[in-house]
């Protein structure tokens, strides 16, 4: 209730006010706090201003007859908190003077707040106790107020009185609760998110996980590569014996499912990498149809069903179901993957992969195209956050981070908890030792699919016509593997870091060569076997090519900062290199270029824009490459400074020369039995010259081609893996 003072029984000194009644003072409107006896003796003070109060008077109106007291110290220790409280000094007094051993005189004029001067009879008491000696002080000062009026000002003053202390109760509860509650936010945060159980969900040997994963709630369907071509499957999402779905077309990959469950969204493929036709099939069956000129990889459904996103090259395109509408979305740094739109279909997250400065990260804009960021830049060369998707409910958001070769299950909530401190910063859900590609959420948004996959690897030397192996190096960690020119060590790159190592062909004698956190790969014998040259990438810099000695100590670098290398080898007299390399701003192909470390001269070999893996023929005069998307074997002859086409295939590997120069071998890794091909230079004849195939109906998943004996033996990485679906139920507070 609002304060009320009746300007006649309200006074002003100063700055200061006093209602009488009340039994309040204040300074330029603000309470002041004052006991009852300090304001009793300046409400007499105040009533005879200029006048001398003896100490006989205040004795008399503060402590009747009959009351015991030490009567000076009393009113000593009153008159002290009164001058503290208006701010007086009684060495050099403004309002309150001491007139020794006669008593106390007001000096400052008092005025009611009306504005006239005051004057009071001397026999005027307050006191703010008693509603009698109230009513008492104002019949004194205002004979004219009636005992109605005294009765409602008493009225008003009990309900300010319960107001006030009804504000103090709430402001004290509202206190503690505020309290309690911070005290619970810092203390009780939300717990983190974690894998409560792992079921293994198949228990095949050619899962693809190139295929992704999609389910309706009850199936989970996923591709299965059959030689040369991949199978349509699905199994229940409780697990089971998986079954081969009939599917429109031979390589069928199955994209997304509408989200009233009655379309498949899928695309026609004959090579993995290829651009592919998009089509809607009805999940009871019947012919697909075309989803007008939608041509792309990794479509997936808003969540209202109205429009469709998919990638095409470093384009992100939307199109309506029925093939209207088609319109470039955004454009990016670099290739995206795997669109997810949030639940409520605000916001669309994907990977990015940056060939620039080869990272791959997560990024970010809003369902019309704007906002494009990234959210989770791992910034790491080599290292992979993608497949994300949103739980079915939107408070998480989860996707798989690989570094290196070792991919682990991440989440990070997206929904604010005002009741309880959440985390915002991503959380490891998963720590090996399996390397897990999240897929999907289910409908219920607390379990999700992932792959999981394990290997090992051996390095081989086969004998073609035999079919004779001989196990050399058994490291289930190792990558491909470059054998000396005499047949007696291997390079190989260690797959939990990246290091380099040099060892015997039996593995023995093993020696790093280099150290984290810089990652090699594709090393290469000089001719003489004295020297090593492979392609290196450190955090925050691009792909360099280093020199090294055959038995270790410093790196050379060999590359400016601007430029980016892919893969290189030695010339036939060791005074040379090739190189594949592309300049970031001014040539973003990649080039083949000829490098004399003598001079430090670059030459640039026509028409090589596009190309990669070059490798230098024993006699100097060719030098063989694959075009970028790996269909391609090409030929360079340096007499004729002309290229050639050699061969085609699905994924063709790094070529190899004969030592005579005559012939190259090449494996096609995309061929129904991995096979590995010869090609002759004379007359360009191609023959199959080994088959993996009864290698890989065995328990190898890979057979990789990695380098010819001078003997005409091969060498193969022979890799041993499992590939399977797991159900991983989340704990998601």
């Amino acid at each position: 209730m609002e304060h009320r003072v009746d300007p006649k029984l309200a006074l002003r000194f100063g700055l200061y006010e006093v209602d009488l009644v009340q039994g309040v003072l204040s300074r330029q409107g603000v309470r002041l706090k004052i006991q009852e006896q300090p304001f009793r003796i300046l409400a007499l003070l105040l009533q005879r201003p200029g006048e001398i109060v003896t100490r006989e008077e205040l004795q008399e109106s503060l402590w009747p007859e009959g009351t015991h007291v030490n009567f000076d110290g009393s009113l000593n220790a009153a008159l002290k908190k009164l001058r503290a409280a208006i701010q007086d000094d009684a060495e050099n007094p403004r309002f309150i003077e001491t007139v020794p051993r006669q008593g106390y005189r007001f000096l400052a004029p008092v005025h009611s707040v009306n504005g006239s001067r005051n004057s009071i009879s001397p026999s005027t008491s307050v006191s703010p106790e008693s509603s009698e000696e109230c009513f008492e002080v104002r019949m004194r000062l205002n004979p004219e107020f009636s005992p109605e009026r005294a009765a409602e000002l008493s009225r008003e003053r009990k309900m300010a009185e319960r107001a006030a202390r009804w504000i103090d109760f709430s402001l004290l509860s509202g206190a503690i609760a505020f309290g309690s509650w911070l005290l619970f936010f810092i203390v009780y945060p939300v717990p983190r998110p974690s894998v409560q159980r792992m079921t293994r969900i198949t228990n095949a040997s050619g899962i693809d996980e190139w295929g992704g994963i999609v389910s309706d709630g009850t199936r989970i369907f996923f591709l299965e590569r059959d030689g040369g071509h991949w199978n349509l499957m699905q199994t229940s999402v409780e697990g089971g014996n998986a079954e081969k779905m009939p599917a429109p077309f031979e390589n069928t990959r199955l994209f997304a499912l509408s989200p009233d469950h009655s379309q498949f969204l899928i695309g026609q493929f004959t090579r993995r990498d290829d651009e592919m036709p998009l089509w809607l099939w009805p999940v009871q069956g019947g012919e697909p149809r075309r989803m007008g000129e939608a041509v792309g990889h990794d479509p997936t459904w808003s969540p209202d069903g109205s429009q469709i996103i998919y990638v095409r090259g470093r384009s992100l395109y939307t199109i309506h179901p029925d093939g209207t509408q088609l319109r470039e979305l955004a454009h990016g740094p670099g290739l995206p993957h795997f669109p997810a739109w949030s639940p409520d279909g605000e916001t669309i997250r994907f990977n990015m992969d940056k060939r620039d400065d080869g990272t791959q990260a997560v990024w970010e804009m809003a369902a019309d195209g704007s906002g494009l960021h990234a959210i989770l830049a791992g910034g790491r060369p080599l290292a992979s956050q993608s497949a994300g998707e949103w739980t079915a409910d939107g408070r998480y958001f989860l996707y798989s981070d690989c570094e290196n070769y070792d991919c682990n299950l991440w989440g990070i909530r997206e929904a604010w908890n005002w009741f309880r401190r959440s985390h915002r910063d991503p959380v490891q859900l998963t720590h090996g030792p399996d390397s897990l590609h999240v897929d999907i959420p289910t409908q219920t948004g607390s379990r999700v699919f992932a792959f999981s996959f394990r290997s090992n690897r051996e390095l081989q030397k086969i004998e073609p016509r035999s079919h004779h192996a001989e196990t050399l190096i058994l490291n289930a960690n190792a990558e491909v593997a470059s054998i000396s020119p005499d047949g007696q060590l291997a390079l190989y790159t260690d797959r939990p870091d990246g290091s380099l190592w040099r060892s015997s062909v039996d593995g023995a004698q093993r020696l790093r060569l280099t150290q984290p956190p810089l990652v090699a790969s594709a090393p290469h014998w000089s001719r003489d076997g004295k020297q090593i040259l492979f392609t290196g990438v450190r955090p925050g810099f691009l792909r360099q090519i280093y020199f090294l000695s055959a038995d270790g100590g410093a790196l050379r670098a060999v590359l400016p900062e601007s430029r980016e290398a892919s893969d290189a080898d030695w010339s036939p007299d060791g005074t040379q290199i090739v190189v594949s390399m592309r300049e970031q701003k001014t040539q973003p192909k990649f080039g083949i270029y000829l490098f004399k470390s003598s001079t430090g001269e670059w030459t640039v070999l026509p028409e090589s824009r596009g190309l990669v893996a070059p490798r230098w023929s024993p006699n100097g005069r060719y030098i063989a490459a694959l075009d970028e998307t790996n269909h391609r074997l090409l030929l360079y002859d340096f007499l004729t400074e002309r290229w050639s086409d050699l061969a085609e295939g699905g994924l063709l590997g790094a070529p190899y020369w004969t030592s005579g120069s005559a012939a190259i071998y090449f494996q096609d890794q995309l061929d129904s039995e991995q096979a590995v091909y010869r090609v002759k230079i004379l007359n360009r004849q191609v023959k199959k010259v080994f088959s993996c195939g009864e290698m890989l109906r065995s328990s190898p998943s890979h057979c990789i081609f990695s380098g010819l004996g001078l003997d005409g033996s091969l060498y193969v990485m022979v890799e041993r893996g499992l590939t399977d679906i797991y159900a991983l139920d989340l704990d998601l507070p």
